[in-house]
């Protein structure tokens, strides 16, 4: 057996006890971020560590401003008043973004995901994705004064496969990037010793319902997102489900009729192809033989440019509200797949809540209720009645907002302090 030298002994004891403060960092940071306000006394309790320990934590939080004390708190003893711990909103901040068609969002949280800046950027030139990115980041942190060691962490949501073990994208039928695009590793050059996490759009869109959309404690929920194209975040036992490659999801690729039409993915009668947004308006315009620029029919107008979501689902809407019948029948054979796509997805995972998000929530709660309608039929017993089905209520941008909640609550490792400021 190989014996260490005294030196390498001491060396790696060194290390190790360096990893357990970082590991005890986080948990206290972790814990002041759940409960809001909390004493040193309550984290001993909580975490079983020692109050000299934990006191000992805490003053290195609150010396880099990522905590502060915020007064005494109330006691059921006659004893001295404990001092109450909270995060500081400005001790850090998290930088996450939204790959999409049209470019990419870009949004600054703080410590307690308040939305510090937003901005819309859009590109052509995919290719040079990493280098814009990390230009976004740099300039807004120039702009509002923020010093470069208070970005904890950067997410990246893409409508796409990803690939979570070599942190690429596998494919995507939405955004020109595939695995030969290294946009990532230029990201984590730039940023080396920060957190950086590249996830499907969807999944951060769940755990954003999670977090700040759903009006009890959800643990276990889908988020079925329908723009462009459609996909699905899974929540189970309150993490984000990725399935062993990071494929889990993938709802738009579910085939519902294996006669079909072809999917870009190679697939037949993927759910995609039939009621995502542009697969409803292409329907109606094929079926009424207007053209996407006809302004022949009081019901049936489009803008010209039909490639994108929000003007395809202003078609949708006005064309079905406008009574055509052609377009009901359309929209109601949309809900009625989507029904049979949601049903598979409840018999499989058996979440509490389904949530659908995006674009076709614009056609209202009439179509909402047309999909219950169909869904209550097919449903296995159990079910029945037990899963509830609802439009996303959150404002703004999901995907952002929860990838920036993950960040906060699972992968954020304060510990980095250590090294920055040592």
């Amino acid at each position: 057996m190989l014996k260490l030298g005294k030196g390498k002994k001491e060396e790696k004891q060194a290390a190790n006890q360096q990893l357990i403060k970082k590991t005890n960092l986080t948990l206290i940071f972790n814990l002041i971020n759940k409960y809001g306000s909390i004493s040193r006394a309550e984290l001993a309790h909580v975490t079983g560590l020692s109050p000299t320990t934990v006191s000992s934590l805490a003053e290195e939080l609150i010396r880099h401003d990522i905590i502060f004390e915020t007064g005494e708190g109330n006691t059921t003893t006659s004893g001295r008043k404990p001092i109450m711990l909270e995060v500081n909103p400005n001790g850090g901040y998290i930088s996450s973004i939204e790959i999409n068609e049209k470019g990419y969002v870009f949004s600054l949280y703080n410590l307690k995901c308040n939305l510090v800046i937003e901005k819309k950027i859009e590109i052509t030139e995919y290719n040079k994705i990493g280098f814009l990115i990390i230009r976004t980041i740099e300039e807004t942190l120039l702009e509002l004064k923020i010093p470069e060691e208070k970005l904890f962490g950067i997410c990246l949501g893409v409508p796409g496969l990803i690939d979570i073990v070599n942190n690429r994208i596998t494919t995507s039928t939405i955004v020109p990037i595939d695995e030969n695009n290294d946009f990532y590793e230029h990201i984590k050059n730039r940023f080396d010793g920060i957190t950086i996490f590249l996830g499907n759009e969807s999944w951060f869109s769940a755990y954003a319902e999670k977090e700040f959309g759903t009006d009890v404690n959800v643990n276990n929920l889908v988020f079925i997102d329908i723009n462009t194209g459609v996909g699905a975040g899974i929540i189970v036992d309150g993490k984000i489900f990725t399935g062993s490659q990071g494929l889990a999801g993938e709802i738009g690729h579910m085939t519902i009729d294996m006669n079909g039409p072809l999917c870009k993915c190679g697939n037949r009668g993927c759910l995609e192809t039939m009621i995502s947004i542009p697969a409803i308006a292409e329907s109606i315009i094929s079926k009424t033989g207007y053209e996407s620029s006809s302004k022949s029919s009081p019901y049936i107008s489009i803008t010209d440019d039909c490639t994108k979501s929000s003007s395809q689902i202003d078609f949708i809407q006005k064309a079905y509200y406008g009574n055509n019948s052609i377009a009901r029948e359309v929209v109601d054979l949309a809900a009625k797949r989507l029904a049979f796509g949601i049903t598979n997805i409840v018999n499989f995972i058996n979440p509490e809540i389904v949530v659908i998000g995006g674009e076709i929530t614009k056609l209202g709660e009439e179509f909402l209720e047309k999909i219950k309608y169909y869904m209550k039929d097919i449903q296995l017993k159990p079910n029945r009645g037990k899963v509830e089905l609802k439009y996303s209520t959150l404002k703004g941008n999901t995907v952002t907002l929860g990838g920036a909640k993950y960040i906060l609550d699972n992968i954020l490792n304060p510990g980095i302090l250590l090294h920055t400021y040592q």
